[in-house]
């Protein structure tokens, strides 16, 4: 590891206090501390599945371009966002190349707006060979509900990408539904969350719980603020805490062995 990656790795800890998603009783340790936006900050800990990611780790310590590709429909595309840098895929490789400023990062966008899962399965049959990226975020669901996809229906696509990708040997991290009072009592919407939950469960693949983050922060603050006027799509607020939910539940799929012993990644972020 070179000097200056090991220098990076080893930071004095920034608390952390935000929007992060870590499971009840996880035995994985913080690899990577923010200090998040307080418009971010609940006073607890949400629940997420988490799985090792030591393809991801090791890329980190590789010297070489890391590649993500994030894909998904409106809210990887960044609809709602005021500019391409506001983006959560962009705000997540901003917050990664803060932790690590010896690391090179190629945060690949393949968000289509609209885009059902069956429509993004497809694309990841063409585009992830083509890539082959260290890290696939995928951000689902939401369409599905939206427009009546059966629940069996869309657990049968996912778990068959997601198969997909693991026969491949690509890591995956799949972002659920955002939550928003408009259809926080839709029964397919409801349904279909459920659903990408079950199948994260059964495939042991990370879930980062968009939903509950949401609806918690709400419940604890008052706020509806992460959301666009049009209760759908998220803001460039909401596209923050996105990224720093994504960056705190990757922070805990990090494997020790492949940290080389290193103590923590330590995010700055200026307030």
């Amino acid at each position: 590891m070179n000097n200056r990656l090991r220098f990076s790795m080893m930071m004095v800890v920034v608390a952390l206090a935000g929007f992060p998603a870590v499971a009840p009783g996880e035995t994985h340790e913080h690899r990577l501390r923010i200090a998040p936006e307080a418009s971010c900050a609940v006073t607890d800990a949400l629940p997420a599945r988490v799985a090792s990611l030591p393809k991801f780790s090791r890329a980190l310590l590789s010297g070489r371009k890391v590649r993500i590709v994030a894909i998904g429909s409106s809210s990887t595309q960044g609809v709602g966002a005021s500019a391409p840098n506001r983006t959560y895929p962009a705000q997540l490789r901003a917050l990664l190349e803060l932790a690590l400023p010896a690391s090179d990062f190629d945060m690949v966008n393949l968000g289509i707006g609209g885009e059902v899962a069956a429509a993004t399965a497809e694309r990841l049959r063409l585009e992830i060979p083509k890539l082959n990226p260290d890290l696939v975020i995928w951000q689902v669901g939401t369409n599905d509900a939206l427009r009546g996809v059966s629940p069996d229906d869309y657990q049968r696509t996912l778990r068959a990408a997601l198969g997909f990708l693991k026969a491949r040997g690509d890591e995956t991290l799949l972002v659920g539904m955002q939550w928003t009072r408009k259809f926080s009592a839709n029964p397919n919407y409801l349904a279909v969350r459920d659903a990408t939950a079950r199948v994260a469960g059964e495939q042991g693949v990370t879930l980062v719980s968009r939903y509950d983050a949401m609806r918690r922060l709400a419940d604890l603050t008052g706020r509806e603020d992460l959301i666009s006027p049009d209760q759908l799509h998220m803001n460039d607020r909401g596209y923050r805490c996105l990224a720093e939910q994504v960056a705190a539940t990757l922070s805990r799929a990090l494997v020790d062995e492949d940290l080389a012993g290193a103590r923590t990644l330590a995010l700055y972020v200026p307030q």
